[in-house]
């Protein structure tokens, strides 16, 4: 059985890709199909529909390789925790199955992100050795999710992750949010409000451009924007409702200063978030940029110069 390997988590495994500056925390792998996901998500390079590389997911290159020899290198290496990434096609929930029970088999725990299944398939596979339930919400409106083509709709979604929560526990399901793909930031603050109260973490994605998708011609989101989001998220997830700490001026949307504890704090909410050791490194972006979710301490260490002038822009006394 084939599937693909993040090129971060072959050169984590050592097997002769280039090293980067921030390894992957985990180890990301996907389902194999030649053809890519059935589905037409519009930003996506995986949908069968486009013109796009399949060897691709967001800016990462995921080489194809045996399950078998995964394993092997897997066994042999100091990884704790996979991500299986799946794609729709035709028996994709059975191949998961398989792929859990293998990666299971190897003492790793196992993250699955995956699209709405029957409840059943997911106590099946937290049996299997699944912990954590990964979810592509992507959009943060009904409106938004119709608009990028997403499959089976906003309320199946919410209701996935209703169940997710109820099976997994809480904060064992992570939603995963783009930012940059037509939302309003008050539709990003209510929704992430309102996962945050069905017991969901939320992680932050940004919008990348793909040649070949549908979505190719949409820019980026504004750092500005997004470092906005990022600081609402880690508020909010701490507690707050976001009409707290939130205010508007001459049309802008600023976060009151007083709502962030230190600058050590303020930092850590720049990180990328998702299951336990996920950093998901130069996911949106070329490492020579400024990252939107930071991989580690150390990088930010690097970038604190212009962060405090962003930041700066963001809040307000």
């Amino acid at each position: 059985m084939r599937i693909r390997v993040s090129l971060g988590t072959l050169a984590t495994l050592k097997v002769g890709y280039a090293r980067t500056d921030a390894l992957p925390g985990i180890a990301y792998i996907m389902q194999y199909s030649d053809v890519g996901c059935s589905a037409l998500c519009s930003f996506c390079s995986q949908s069968f529909a486009f013109n796009t590389r399949k060897d691709t997911l967001s800016r990462v290159i995921w080489p194809e390789m045996e399950l078998s020899v995964f394993i092997d290198l897997l066994r042999s290496s100091n990884i704790q925790r996979v991500c299986l990434q799946t794609i729709i096609k035709k028996g994709f929930i059975e191949e998961a199955h398989h792929i859990v029970r293998a990666l299971s088999r190897t003492g790793a725990k196992v993250s699955l992100s995956i699209t709405p299944i029957p409840s059943a398939e997911l106590v099946s596979f937290k049996k299997e050795g699944v912990d954590y339930l990964g979810v592509g919400l992507d959009s943060a409106s009904k409106h938004t999710m119709e608009k990028i083509l997403k499959p089976y709709g906003w309320e199946l979604y919410w209701t996935f992750i209703s169940e997710g929560v109820k099976i997994f526990g809480r904060r064992k399901v992570v939603t995963h949010l783009i930012v940059g793909v037509g939302e309003s930031p008050i539709d990003l603050l209510d929704t992430i409000t309102r996962l945050r109260d069905e017991g969901s973490e939320v992680s932050l994605f940004s919008f990348t451009p793909l040649k070949g998708s549908l979505m190719e011609r949409l820019k980026r989101p504004l750092m500005r924007y997004y470092r906005f989001i990022q600081l609402a998220t880690y508020l909010i997830m701490k507690g707050y409702e976001w009409k707290e700490f939130v205010t508007m001026r001459k049309g802008r949307l600023y976060i009151r200063k007083k709502y962030v504890e230190n600058e050590e704090v303020l930092y850590s909410a720049l990180m990328t978030r998702g299951c336990p050791g996920c950093n998901r490194p130069f996911y949106n972006e070329s490492p020579r940029e400024e990252p939107y979710n930071f991989p580690s301490k150390a990088i930010i260490e690097d970038w604190k110069t212009v962060l405090r002038t962003e930041l700066n822009d963001i809040f307000i006394d």
